[in-house]
């Protein structure tokens, strides 16, 4: 499967995308003022948005599992709708006033996906030198849409793409939500912990047949399929974390809120003063 015009444009896209936000926000600004109190509501509301943040990588790796639905099949009746949700928890969320959870979803969703970009300069050259066995967004693409058989297509190419930038878009939701905002470094170790996620399971495992690591290549953990990989991954945990530390607003992790929604109510309310049941 070789290197598409599709995924150049892919990668220009979101560059210009990660420049552009990096020269608005050369300097990353102070947090916005004391963090809201957190409340029951937002709590709820942010279990729910992590449910799709979830959904989006792990289709996949249940789709590869033996014994479990493909992906035209998960992606209809799980992937889809989980997006859905999503959309649903983000208008209940600005309703409610919930200004910190709207923007930690918002930011972690258009970051993440912007700097799939970064990611990719380093996996499509890691795929040309040969160290990675496959252009994993066009396996995306024929495995959702069920062409595995014909082979990738036009329609495929793009599906695969848009599926690629999704999951690392709920890779960047899923820290803002439990992390918020960090330092760049932050998201460097995000990065590595999602190296290390795909290496043990059935995408590269199993479809690739690439065993754990790529040790069943040989040449131990110098082998190409890690370190193919790991190297993207550690862009775009960096590019990911230079973002964050200039868009995410509010300090504090989900730890906080549960304490606050400990001691709270269900409704917003201003720092530093308590919240009530109700709106």
């Amino acid at each position: 499967m070789l290197v598409t015009p599709l995924d150049l444009a892919f990668v220009a896209a979101g560059l210009a995308i990660v420049v552009w936000a990096l020269r608005r926000r050369w300097t990353p600004p102070p947090p916005a003022g004391p963090a809201p109190a957190g409340s029951l509501g937002e709590l709820v509301l942010t279990a729910l948005a992590l449910i799709p943040a979830a959904v989006g990588p792990n289709v996949l790796v249940v789709a590869l599992t033996p014994g479990m639905p493909g992906m035209p099949v998960l992606v209809r009746w799980v992937l889809i709708p989980s997006a859905i949700l999503l959309a649903g928890v983000w208008g209940v969320a600005h309703a409610r006033g919930y200004d910190r959870l709207t923007n930690r979803i918002w930011t972690g969703v258009w970051v993440g996906a912007a700097t799939t970009a970064a990611l990719d300069v380093f996996r499509l050259q890691s795929f040309l030198l040969g160290w990675l066995p496959g252009n994993l967004p066009r396996m995306f693409g024929v495995l959702i849409l069920d062409t595995m058989a014909t082979g990738p297509t036009p329609l495929s190419d793009v599906v695969g793409g848009l599926y690629h930038y999704w999951v690392s878009a709920c890779f960047g939701l899923i820290y803002t939500l439990l992390i918020g905002r960090t330092r760049w470094w932050g998201g460097l170790i995000w990065g590595v912990i999602i190296e290390v996620g795909m290496m043990v399971t059935p995408p590269m495992v199993i479809a690739m047949d690439t065993g754990y690591f790529g040790l069943k290549l040989g040449r131990g953990l110098l082998n190409g399929v890690f370190i193919g990989s790991l190297i993207p991954h550690v862009t775009y945990g960096i590019a990911l974390g230079l973002l964050l530390e200039r868009y995410v607003r509010h300090e504090g992790t989900i730890v906080v809120l549960l304490r606050d929604a400990a001691v709270r109510g269900s409704g917003p309310a201003r720092a530093g003063e308590p919240a009530r049941f109700g709106r």
